[in-house]
């Protein structure tokens, strides 16, 4: 299949490239104005900003996708919080200008968009795990920019008639995932411990949540079956469909640690749980793209730590 990607350069774009290429896909993908083009893969290059349909039609004509999927955006939920107005303006108007620009120059093309779990919001304990038929209800600025894609891609499917796939990802976690999320932020700091960067304590706040964790190469699997498989107009929950407790995941990286590591509650560092446990049911996906998670989490969380302790010294935080 000749597949495009929009927003190629990220760290689930990169594993969806190799994914893609792995299949005997041709393959192209976009990346932003001034960025860096990976080296190495046998990948066609479109610079594309979201905002600009010109630069949209222009991968596209291109391309001429088979296959596109939508990753490009912004993905960070504490930056949309940050920046809301922003954060909207890029998930939510850039996948309409996206969507249009394919009615336009791609109209037969599968094309998955990309959201998230956020999309739900706050769901009850006893509602759980979350269905695909839940209502939207996001709480944060990023989860309402999201739902606002998701929606306008129903939108295209039904009104436009356009080939279109909704996939709505839970917390994913590998190799090459930057600082910001929870798996490389502990495991950086492990790191930096072992080298004495930091002292050997670690410092953390409220880790009571319970979260649905799955590794980045089953999710971006779940992408490309959904431009062989997926239904027009569906959504599709990408998920293991259990909760891991945080301060296992903490558990997990001070006891692989090559040195006696502290854990230190620190009041500073907490922050009220707004949602204890959150996971989602990847029955829908399971049954329709005969998709489920294969990668342990204890075997992600093993790879995401061996990447840091490869990194370079500069790359490392560091606590006095």
């Amino acid at each position: 299949m000749r597949v495009l990607i929009l927003g190629a350069t990220g760290f689930v774009g990169g594993h969806l490239r190799r994914e893609c290429l792995g299949r005997g896909d041709r393959v192209s993908g976009t990346f932003l104005p001034g960025e860096t083009i990976p080296s190495g893969d046998d990948v066609e290059w479109f610079e594309v900003d979201l905002l600009d349909p010109p630069s949209i039609e222009r991968a596209l004509e291109g391309a001429r996708p088979e296959g596109i999927v939508h990753l490009a955006g912004q993905a960070d939920v504490a930056l949309g919080n940050r920046d809301p107005v922003g954060t909207f303006r890029v998930n939510a108007e850039g996948t309409y200008r996206v969507l249009a620009s394919i009615r336009e120059r791609a109209p037969d093309a599968r094309t998955v968009i990309v959201t998230s779990a956020e999309v739900y919001g706050a769901v009850p304990e006893e509602e759980l795990p979350v269905r695909e038929t839940r209502p939207l209800e996001p709480r944060t600025p990023y989860g309402v920019s999201k739902a606002a894609a998701d929606l306008a891609a129903a939108q295209a499917a039904s009104a436009w008639g356009l080939f279109v796939i909704r996939m709505r990802p839970f917390n994913h976690v590998g190799p090459g995932q930057r600082i910001g999320f929870v798996a490389p932020d502990f495991a950086s700091r492990i790191v930096a411990i072992e080298r004495g960067l930091s002292p050997p304590e670690l410092r953390v706040g409220n880790l009571s949540g319970r979260r649905d964790f799955t590794d980045v190469r089953d999710i971006v699997v779940g992408y490309r079956t959904a431009l062989d498989r997926g239904a027009a107009g569906r959504a599709y929950n990408l998920c293991s469909g259990r909760s891991t407790l945080i301060e296992d995941v903490v558990r997990f990286f001070v006891e692989k640690a090559s040195i006696p590591v502290e854990v230190r509650r620190d009041e500073k560092l907490f922050r009220a749980v707004d949602v204890p446990e959150f996971r989602g049911d990847p029955g829908r996906a399971r049954s329709e793209l005969d998709w489920r998670a294969g990668i342990s989490l204890e075997e992600s969380l093993a790879e995401v730590l061996e990447e840091w302790r490869r990194s370079p010294q500069e790359a490392l935080p560091r606590v006095d």
